[in-house]
């Protein structure tokens, strides 16, 4: 399963550089890839949607409509809704957007008791960029590298009592690319990271404890 989640963020990534920011085809390749692992994973009755498959799917919210990454249905019903958050550069001008905007999206969703589950991909070196100039990116001023008060906010998410604005499952990777464009997962030994951080991320956050528990919340949903 690592391998392939992988492969499909290295697709991603590419289609990323090849279509830019604002194209959604950079989402196909890890879209489906969440699609089909997770309708595998929850056998006859369940389809899944997204990207690449089958097309993503429009809800109406709590409080505004929605158009949802990945969708899990259960004889036609829906009953849980993957989000995911891929970030390129920027991460560190951009972080407390980025976690406001999730805690929004999951009263959103959970308040009209539809399941939520979140993944974060995170790159452990992000390349930050002046501002954008129309379709084109700036020139890159410097590299930014991940470490604990940038996770701290998404560590204590996870801990947190399960109230609506909290994710019912969160994942979340730290990943790198090779000289290839090839994506890794991080060593996170190589960034300043608390030993209770890293132990969630490796144990609790995995892509691998990811796709368990959110098949265990749509068996409960269903």
């Amino acid at each position: 399963m690592k391998d392939s989640f992988l492969k499909a963020i290295s697709e991603t990534f590419c289609a990323y550089n090849t279509f830019g920011a604002r194209s959604n085809k950079k989402l196909i390749p890890i879209h489906k890839w969440f699609a089909n692992v997770i309708e595998s994973k929850l056998g006859e009755g369940y389809v899944v949607r997204s990207l690449g498959k089958e097309g993503e799917f429009k809800l109406d919210g709590k409080y505004y409509p929605k158009t949802l990454d990945i969708t899990i249905f259960k004889d036609k019903k829906i009953i849980a809704t993957i989000s995911f958050k891929f970030v390129t550069s920027n991460y560190k001008q951009n972080s407390n957007n980025y976690f406001e905007n999730l805690l929004g999206e999951t009263a959103n969703i959970r308040r009209i008791n539809i399941g939520f589950a979140h993944f974060l991909v995170l790159r452990a070196r992000t390349p930050y960029y002046d501002k954008n100039k129309g379709n084109l990116r700036g020139k890159e001023k410097k590299i930014e590298i991940l470490n604990e008060n940038d996770l701290v906010k998404y560590i204590k998410l996870f801990s947190d009592l399960d109230f609506p604005h909290k994710p019912e499952v969160i994942g979340m990777a730290i990943i790198d690319f090779d000289k290839r464009k090839q994506a890794y997962f991080e060593n996170l030994d190589n960034l300043k990271l608390s030993a209770r951080t890293k132990r969630i991320l490796k144990n609790q956050l995995s892509i691998t404890n990811f796709i368990e528990k959110v098949a265990a919340l749509c068996k409960l949903k269903s």
